[in-house]
């Protein structure tokens, strides 16, 4: 049975998993689900890393008479920032195959107060494309089940060369790239005793799905997700995330999500290596990967690590490309000790 069928954004997305997976694996494959799972080494034990490719949007529900789109949101969008927000509809199976529509806002000139201090609902939003009427959207190819992303393009904050980027979608792409930098690690010094799968999951925003599907599949002794955090920005001060910052490192959770053992181990690793790291308390479910893998099966030895991010489930998320590299140092650090290690539950 194959993957599920995929827009052109997707299947753009994953070939270029797949093509990045395929310069350090020895085997890349892609499951019923969807998940890119590139596998290297040939040990006893397996050891499982995760970060999902999926990210926020929206699915076009309706067009009326006028040629305007009601739609409802993909995973948990702000409608503070959903309104307004110009996007890319994906009508085909291309690359290019989209079209550009924006979510209609009510100019502030023609608003009460009352409307302008609150933001409509997403159920009361629409998309405007350009279609004159229900019966040219039908023949542009929007109709039901049609879905959109932001069409914001990644680019520096600030100046070209800055250390700080800024895009949709790094919940959670950023730590995919992450891996590929963990891969670049281990692929010259291999752990013997180990055979690892980075998995680039699906379906994470709608339920933890891809990640389930791997983890039960694959039945690692370890495993180690990786995902966004919440860092200080304009308005949100550092006691309401922990004290975690961009720019000083990645982050290791900490919590019944996850085995002690192995967090003491990332904690330790990344001091033995002085890779810069910061560490977050996770008191309940981690929202994360981690959250399907550890109780998958009879249970697994499981982690998180971490990064930064500003502006979370927006169209413009920022992190820092200095933390990405770390977390991919980390990840590789914690695996090399993983090797010949008797880490239990």
């Amino acid at each position: 049975m194959g993957a599920p069928a995929v827009t052109g954004f997707e299947s753009q997305r994953r070939d270029r998993i797949i093509k990045a997976f395929s310069e350090y694996c020895d085997v890349v494959e892609v499951d019923v689900m969807g998940n890119v799972i590139g596998t290297l080494g040939d040990g006893d034990r397996s050891v499982m890393l995760a970060g999902h490719y999926d990210q926020l949007g929206f699915m076009i529900k309706y067009v009326d008479k006028d040629g305007f789109a009601k739609f409802s949101q993909v995973g948990g969008w702000d409608k503070r920032v959903a309104y307004g927000t110009r996007v890319k509809i994906w009508v085909g199976d291309g690359a290019e195959d989209y079209l550009i529509g924006t979510i209609a806002v009510k100019a502030a000139h023609l608003t009460d107060a009352k409307e302008r201090d609150k933001s409509p609902e997403i159920k009361d939003m629409l998309i405007d494309f350009g279609a004159k009427d229900q019966e040219e959207a039908e023949k542009m190819g929007v109709r039901p089940g049609v879905v959109c992303t932001p069409a914001n393009e990644l680019t520096y904050l600030g100046k070209e060369g800055s250390d700080l980027v800024v895009a949709p979608a790094f919940d959670d792409v950023c730590c995919v790239a992450a891996l590929i930098e963990t891969m670049d690690v281990l692929k010259r010094e291999m752990p013997k005793s180990l055979k690892i799968h980075f998995v680039a999951t699906v379906q994470e925003e709608v339920g933890l799905r891809g990640a389930t599907i791997a983890a039960y599949n694959i039945n690692p002794w370890a495993a180690i997700a990786t995902d966004v955090t919440h860092a200080a920005a304009p308005g949100v001060s550092a006691s309401e995330v922990g004290g975690i910052e961009i720019g000083k490192g990645p982050v290791v959770a900490l919590g019944a999500n996850f085995t002690r053992a192995l967090w003491e181990m990332m904690e330790s690793e990344a001091e033995r290596l002085g890779i810069p790291c910061q560490r977050q308390g996770v008191p309940a479910r981690s929202g994360t990967d981690a959250w399907a893998i550890q109780v998958e099966r009879g249970g697994t030895i499981s982690g998180l690590i971490s990064m930064p991010n500003r502006y979370m489930h927006s169209p413009n998320e920022v992190i820092s490309l200095t933390d990405l590299s770390n977390l991919g140092k980390l990840m590789a650090a914690t695996v090399k000790a993983l090797d010949g290690s008797e880490l239990e539950h």
